[in-house]
């Protein structure tokens, strides 16, 4: 029976009106031309067999409507006998299928997610469902990917744990006694080392210490990507005092600081303090070398976001290096022109990004440099 020819006669008009609402030319025209695929099927016998499916439905499953009509979805191929019966099932239980997942297969094995809902019609004494699939299987694909990386993440997470701990206790054990039997032998045997023997000796000294603040600053990086961000609001007047007086007791550098208005930004009190310490603490050092080394911090608001700004008038560095600014361990300067482990500026810009901010720098050898990072406004 042709569902839709000339011949099929409507016996009960308020029944037609209802399921179709318009007239069967509006209903076939938005049937064949729907963006989604739709197919109708007859309950006849139990069996879901197709009666008509629209261009979509075999554009997406590859299929000729020769191939369809007549046969069942298991039949074709489109579902698999499991998923048939779990579609059947939720139809017999409400009636209906509603925004509901359903795994389908095309002509050519290739697996379709979908999001379905499934209609029972009553036409002419019979029922009828009328399904409508809407292709979801490229944010499934992602969706996995996601979950893939996530995995991959984890057990980086967990090699990066086993790593630290490495770190914490096989390499401080070697390390302390490099120090200890160095410091035995300049006590014991200073007076018998010649000047080259002290000399070495003393590079020994200076180069474990070195690598004892390595191993505290890789340490304390790696436990900052686990650290959880405890937002509140930061009155950064309060905060950035907080870190000019314990630079001002701690830090072997002098500059004049110049401060102007700072806004108050949402985050973590102490992470932001991180921030700050390892931003003016190298505004500090790097214009250590200057006659009158100034550090200016200041801060405006654009567009809901707090932009603040570090500048100093110090060594500055080459521009075509700035990618390298911000990787752990990347120095644009050697450890004899200024100190350092070369994990701050990375340790500032993962936390930044924890808070959903961005970061980046100015420079120009010889004539200092800016750093500037953006986070929300606080309240």
């Amino acid at each position: 029976m042709d569902l839709f020819s000339d011949s099929f006669k409507v016996e009960d008009l308020a029944t037609a009106t209802k399921l179709f609402k318009e007239s069967k030319t509006a209903f076939l025209k938005l049937f064949n031309n729907s963006p989604v695929c739709m197919s109708m099927t007859t309950t006849t016998l139990g069996k879901r067999t197709y009666v008509r499916v629209n261009e979509k439905f075999l554009e997406k499953f590859e299929f000729t409507e020769a191939e369809i009509i007549g046969r069942t979805s298991v039949e074709v191929g489109i579902l698999d006998r499991d998923e048939s019966l779990r579609v059947g099932e939720m139809i017999k239980e409400k009636g209906r299928l509603q925004n509901d997942y359903v795994k389908c297969i095309s002509k050519n094995g290739k697996i379709v997610h979908t999001v379905s809902s499934i209609e029972m019609m009553e036409m002419n004494g019979e029922e009828y469902l009328v399904s409508f699939f809407v292709d979801i299987t490229k944010i499934v694909e992602q969706q996995t990917v996601i979950e893939q990386h996530a995995q991959q993440l984890e057990s980086v997470n967990k090699e990066l744990e086993a790593f630290s701990y490495s770190v914490s206790h096989d390499l401080r054990a070697p390390l302390r006694a490099i120090s200890g039997y160095s410091k035995m032998l300049e006590e014991d045997f200073s007076t018998i080392l010649d000047d080259e023997g002290k000399k070495l000796l003393y590079a020994v000294q200076q180069n474990a210490q070195r690598m004892g603040h390595l191993i505290e600053d890789l340490l304390a990086f790696a436990r900052l990507g686990k650290k959880t961000v405890q937002q509140t609001s930061i009155d950064m007047n309060i905060l950035i005092d907080e870190v000019l007086n314990e630079l001002e007791s701690a830090s072997t550098y002098v500059a004049e600081i110049k401060k102007g208005v700072f806004h108050p930004v949402n985050g973590d009190y102490s992470l932001m303090k991180q921030v700050m310490v390892n931003l003016i603490s190298n505004g500090m050092k790097y214009s250590s070398k200057k006659e009158n080394p100034l550090v200016e911090i200041n801060s405006v608001i654009q567009n809901g976001q707090v932009i603040y700004t570090v500048k100093d008038n110090g060594a500055g560095f080459d521009m075509k290096y700035a990618d390298k600014l911000f990787g752990v361990f990347q120095r644009l300067h050697s450890a004899e022109e200024f100190e350092g482990t070369g994990v701050g500026l990375a340790m500032v810009k993962r936390i930044i990004n924890k808070h959903g901010g961005t970061i980046s720098a100015q420079a120009e050898p010889g004539k200092g440099a800016t750093f500037s990072f953006s986070l929300p406004a606080g309240s």
